[in-house]
């Protein structure tokens, strides 16, 4: 008997053709697609036994862990599977990232191509198929976590859906939680957590997608447009970490990603977030004990600007540039306004001034260029106060930043929750203005020049060639598609 199911929607439980990237795929709205494309080249099923997956989302695992270590039964399956488990299940838990479609990359794919994002049309699919349970004799609780929590509190209908939202890291919480639903007790409409000390976060006891494995929790930069940010920073320690890494590689992944808000921070105590270059590259020798493929998953700019030799040294210790051809980073560039960095963001470019982000900025894509880093970089635009001359300083960094590999993603501000700016409204397509329009274009002429250079060297190694062949056939639409569409923007709002 099973008690305990944990799920999330079809967009997270895959590995994206251990593609972390790619991830990204599953906010485009069908239509613009053909769903089938959407489903099959941005969340192909993740691996399972008869519905229970081999891999799931780092946090479920998480939670999967902790209720393992108070001895409850669990099953984590996939959402459509999730049928053949619901006969004795008395709890389901739903692990989220954008439920809604209300999350940045949705708005904005959502805003710029119309429709609706694959991410919320998997959740309502994964709601009603829960649905028929929470009806009968026996009905279920249904407890939904994870980043994208917050998102049920925009909603009424999902959130009166629901039994209980929990927002925040639920580690601590969740067995006394699950507790009293299997006992048919009241539990709260919405939780929210305080963040646990490391010691007290259980260690995964299953892989994770791609092999995904944490180094630490929050950042400390204060960006007020961000949750994480928020929150103090807190290392994961090295044993645990290097613990994590082995358990994924041995139940099948390809290797390891490592993540954090910025990387490259890990072990950094210095209030100026300068990083301390022993404790990184210690970190990254012990994970390449573990695997040849070893990834990170964030890093920031002014980090990277202010230690160039930790870049040299990361190459040197996974072979970037030898053994493997190029390695993808996240990061966000965020705006060209050192107006802006000064009012929401000043942390974010320590230990220089905002001032000097501009230049920042660039230097740390150059040495991402010449070291083969890739970064994916986001843009956030329409934030509260922003003005034309704002707009038209971020343009110019774009155009600064058009010799070095990248891809450049603008994202329409979204006041989350949990953020300080969670109050402020949020835009829509119509509030764009016309410097916006350009800016989005100067970004897409940007990425369109370097998307061949990029896909033939994110999927060199890559076996599967019916795969690489969609991805070719879907850049060459997007070129096309562009060309058309430039003319159309520059009609209409240029």
């Amino acid at each position: 008997m099973t008690g305990i199911i944990l799920t999330a929607p079809a967009t997270e439980m895959s590995t994206h053709h251990g593609k972390e990237f790619l991830g990204f795929g599953t906010c485009t709205p069908p239509g613009v697609v053909p769903g089938w494309f959407v489903r099959y080249f941005f969340y192909p099923k993740v691996k399972n036994k008869k519905g229970v997956a081999k891999f799931a989302p780092y946090g479920l695992r998480k939670i999967e862990a902790a209720l393992i270590e108070r001895g409850f039964d669990v099953a984590t399956v996939h959402p459509y599977d999730i049928e053949r488990y619901m006969g004795d299940a008395r709890v389901v838990g739903v692990s989220v990232m954008d439920p809604l479609g209300f999350g940045p990359v949705s708005v904005t794919f959502s805003s710029l191509l119309g429709g609706t994002p694959s991410t919320r049309l998997e959740f309502v699919k994964l709601m009603e198929k829960l649905r028929p349970y929470k009806n009968n004799k026996n009905k279920i609780k249904i407890i939904v976590g994870g980043a994208g929590a917050w998102q049920l509190e925009w909603d009424k209908y999902w959130k009166n859906f629901v039994d209980c939202v929990v927002i925040g890291e639920s580690e601590e919480i969740i067995p006394e939680l699950c507790q009293k639903a299997l006992k048919g007790e009241e539990i709260p409409e919405t939780i929210y957590c305080k963040s646990p000390e490391i010691e007290r976060i259980p260690v995964i006891r299953r892989p994770s997608i791609n092999g995904l494995v944490e180094v630490s929790r929050g950042c400390g930069r204060g960006c007020r447009f961000c949750s994480e940010t928020l929150k103090r920073r807190r290392d994961v320690p090295l044993q645990r970490i290097i613990e994590e890494a082995k358990l994924n590689v041995r139940g099948g992944t390809k290797g390891v990603l490592l993540h954090a808000e910025d990387v490259l921070l890990y072990g950094c105590r210095d209030s100026r977030f300068v990083p301390n270059e022993e404790k990184v590259t210690r970190l990254f020798k012990e994970a390449k004990k573990v695997t040849d493929q070893v990834g990170i998953s964030h890093c920031s700019l002014a980090a990277i600007s202010s230690k160039p030799s930790l870049v040299e040294e990361i190459n040197h210790i996974l072979e970037v540039g030898e053994r493997i051809p190029m390695f993808g980073v996240q990061t966000g560039l965020e705006t060209g306004s050192s107006r802006l960095m000064e009012r929401y963001m000043r942390g974010k470019v320590l230990p220089f001034h905002p001032n000097e982000w501009m230049d920042v900025a660039e230097q740390a894509f150059a040495i991402m260029h010449d070291n083969k880093w890739i970064p994916a970089a986001t843009l956030l635009i329409c934030l509260p106060d922003e003005t034309e001359g704002d707009i038209i300083r971020t343009i110019e960094l774009v155009r600064r930043l058009r010799s070095y590999r990248s891809l450049i993603v603008p994202l329409i501000f979204i006041p989350m929750e949990v953020c300080a700016l969670g109050r402020k409204r949020a835009f829509t397509r119509q509030n764009l203005s016309q410097a916006h329009w350009e800016l989005l274009a100067t970004c897409m002429d940007h990425d369109i020049r370097w998307i061949d250079d990029l896909m033939k060297n994110y999927f060199a190694g890559f076996k599967n060639a019916f795969v690489k062949f969609g991805y070719w056939i879907f850049t060459t639409w997007v070129k096309k598609a562009w060309k058309n569409r430039k003319k159309e923007i520059m009609s209409l709002h240029i």
